[in-house]
C-alpha cells in the first residue's frame, strides 16, 4: 500500500459481505455512521450489508459482532447499507494541484426522495426501523484540514452526491437512509474544503464520480429490471408472498409444503419475465406512488391513503392480472386473498395490497390446477 492509499478486505457476516477499509494510518473522521458516528480518529472503515428489510433495535450490536469476528479496533466506523455490496462498491481516485482524495462509495436509491418532500408513509413502514445507509461515501483527504474544515467537506460530498443522482436520472438528492464519512491525516491544516478550494473541488468530482458509478452498477447499467425487483425494494420478496398464500392455504395430506412452496418460487420466477405481467404490476406502483404524494386527481389531500370505496381501479388491475394469469379461477383466488389479506398483504397500500393479493392468488390457482390435473381430479 502507497503512502496514501487504502486496502479493502472483503469478509462475511451472517451470510452478507463486509467490506473493511484499511486506512494508510489514523485518520480524522467526521461521519453520520450507526459507529463511530460524529468527530473520532481511527485507522478503520467498514460497510457491512444486511438483507432488505432488515429491523434490528440495536444495530450497533451486529456492527460490534464484526469488529469482535474480524479484530477491528473498537473505535472503527461501521455502515450499513442493503445494496449488493459486492456488485456496487465503487473506488476512484483523483489529484488536483497536489490534493489527493480517495472515494469509496454503496449506493442503492430504493427511497431516493428530494429533500423536504415526505416519502410515502407505505413505503415507510415497510422500511426498516432502524434504516441502513442506501448511499454510503466514505470520502479521504490526504492532507489534514481542521475540523471545521471537515464540515465544509461533508457539505461539499453531499452536494457532489446530489449531483450525480441527477447525472443518472434518479429522481431525488439523496435516500432516506444516506450516511457519509470525510477523513484526513492527523494534525494541523487547511481550515476550508468547500466546492471553491482545490481539496473540495477534488473530493466534489472523485464523490460524483463515485456516486454516479456505483449508481450505475446498482442499475445493472441502467437496464429496466422485472417487477420483482421492485417488490424486493419495498419489502415485499418472494418469502413474505409466499407466507401469505400459506396462510389461506388449506392443506391437503398428499401434497408436500416445501414442494408448493418450490412450486410457488417457479411460477414467480416465470411470470417475473413475462412482459405483460411486468406492465400490469408496474402501472400498479405507478399509482401507488402517484396516490402517495397526493398526484392522483379526485384523490389529494390524504385521501388516496384512506382507500375510499369509490375507488375500484386498483380492483381493475387486480382483475386484469388474475384473468390474464390463472383465468376465472386466479379471479376467484385474487378475490379470496383481497378480502382476508394475510401477511404482508394487511400492510400495503391501496394499488400495492390489490396487486400483490392477485399475483399471488394467481400463482396458487395456477399450482392447484397442476396438482389436481397429475392426479386427475379435476372432473371428479
Amino acid at each position: 500500500m502507497s503512502e496514501f492509499d487504502v486496502r479493502i478486505e472483503m469478509g462475511e457476516y451472517q451470510d452478507r459481505p463486509v467490506a473493511i477499509v484499511h486506512l494508510p494510518a489514523r485518520f480524522k473522521v467526521l461521519s453520520s455512521t450507526l459507529m463511530g458516528g460524529g468527530f473520532a480518529e481511527t485507522d478503520t472503515i467498514f460497510i457491512l450489508e444486511v438483507k432488505m428489510g432488515y429491523d434490528n433495535n440495536h444495530p450497533e450490536e451486529d456492527l460490534l459482532n464484526v469488529c469482535t469476528k474480524y479484530g477491528l479496533p473498537s473505535d472503527s466506523v461501521g455502515f450499513m447499507t442493503a445494496a449488493d455490496v459486492k456488485r456496487v462498491l465503487t473506488v476512484k481516485r483523483d489529484e488536483l494541484n497536489g490534493k489527493k482524495v480517495i472515494a469509496i462509495v454503496t449506493a442503492g436509491v430504493t427511497n431516493a426522495v428530494y429533500a423536504g418532500e415526505r416519502l410515502p408513509q407505505e413505503i415507510i413502514d415497510l422500511l426498516p426501523k432502524h434504516v441502513a445507509g442506501t448511499i454510503n461515501i466514505i470520502a479521504l483527504l490526504d492532507s489534514p484540514i481542521e475540523c471545521g474544515g471537515l464540515a465544509g467537506a461533508f457539505i461539499t460530498v453531499t452536494e457532489a452526491k446530489s449531483a450525480a443522482l441527477m447525472d443518472m436520472n434518479v429522481k431525488g438528492t439523496g435516500t432516506t437512509s444516506d450516511a457519509v464519512a470525510v477523513a484526513c491525516p492527523l494534525g494541523e491544516g487547511d481550515m476550508y474544503c468547500g466546492p471553491a478550494t482545490d481539496a473540495g473541488m477534488v473530493m466534489a468530482r472523485t464523490v460524483r464520480e463515485a456516486v454516479a458509478d456505483s449508481v450505475r452498477k446498482w442499475n445493472k447499467n441502467g437496464g429496466p429490471r422485472d417487477f420483482g425487483y421492485r417488490l424486493d425494494e419495498l419489502g415485499i420478496g418472494p418469502e413474505e408472498m409466499w407466507e401469505a398464500a400459506l396462510a389461506l392455504y388449506v392443506p391437503d395430506p398428499t401434497w408436500d409444503t416445501e414442494a408448493l412452496k418450490q412450486m410457488f418460487l417457479r411460477h414467480l420466477s416465470v411470470l417475473r419475465k413475462d412482459i405483460n405481467v411486468n406492465a400490469i404490476m408496474n402501472a400498479a406502483f405507478a399509482m401507488e406512488e402517484k396516490g402517495n404524494r397526493d398526484d392522483l386527481y379526485g384523490l389529494d389531500q390524504g385521501r388516496f391513503r384512506e382507500d375510499p370505496v369509490h375507488l375500484v381501479a386498483d380492483e381493475l388491475l387486480g382483475i386484469a392480472l388474475a384473468q390474464y394469469i390463472a383465468g376465472t379461477k386466479g379471479l376467484f383466488e385474487y378475490i379470496r386473498y383481497d378480502k382476508k389479506k394475510p401477511g404482508i398483504l394487511g400492510t400495503l397500500g391501496p394499488f400495492l395490497d390489490d396487486i400483490v393479493a392477485s399475483l399471488i392468488g394467481s400463482i396458487m390457482s395456477r399450482i392447484y390446477t397442476e396438482l389436481l390435473e397429475s392426479e386427475d381430479k379435476l372432473g371428479s
